[in-house]
C-alpha cells in the first residue's frame, strides 16, 4: 500500500509541475506587428543605432504624451524624427517631435512605454526614458 501511495505522489507531483512549467510553450512574438510597416533607426543613450521594421510604442504606432496640462496624440504618419530633451516630471521624459510638415512639438511620454520593433536578427524592445533619438524612414 505504501508503494501505490508514493507512486501516486509522483504522478501527482508530475502533473503538478508540468502544468506549472505550461508545458513547453512554443514562444511567440513578444513584439506586435502592426499593419502599417513603420521603418525606423533608433539611437539609445549609449549611442547604439537599431534599425527597426513594424515599430510601435507599446503596439499603437502614434506616440500620446503629454504637453502642458493636455493630451497630445500624434501618429508615426506624420513624424520624421524624435529628439529626447531630458527628464520630465511625474515619472516622463521630455520629448521633441519634428514632424514630416516641419512642425516641431514638445511632448512629455511616460518613462516605462516601450517602443517596440523587429531587426534583421530578433525583436526589439527599449524604454522611452533610454531612448536618445527616433528618426523615421
Amino acid at each position: 500500500m505504501k508503494k501505490h501511495m508514493r507512486y501516486i505522489w509522483f504522478l501527482s507531483a508530475v502533473f503538478v509541475w508540468v502544468m506549472l512549467t505550461g508545458m513547453g510553450k512554443v514562444p511567440g512574438p513578444d513584439v506586435p506587428t502592426p499593419e502599417i510597416d513603420f521603418k525606423a533607426a533608433v539611437r539609445d543613450d549609449q549611442d547604439i543605432t537599431t534599425k527597426i521594421q513594424h515599430a510601435s510604442l507599446d503596439g499603437n504606432i502614434f506616440f500620446t504624451g503629454t504637453r502642458g496640462k493636455g493630451v497630445v496624440t500624434i501618429s508615426f504618419e506624420k513624424v520624421r524624427k524624435v529628439v529626447n530633451r531630458g527628464p520630465g516630471v511625474s515619472g516622463k521624459t521630455d520629448f521633441q517631435i519634428t514632424l514630416r510638415s516641419g512642425d516641431v512639438v514638445a511632448v512629455s511620454l511616460p518613462d516605462d512605454a516601450r517602443l517596440l520593433g523587429v531587426t534583421s536578427y530578433g525583436t526589439f524592445r527599449i524604454l522611452v526614458i533610454n531612448i536618445k533619438e527616433i528618426n523615421f524612414e
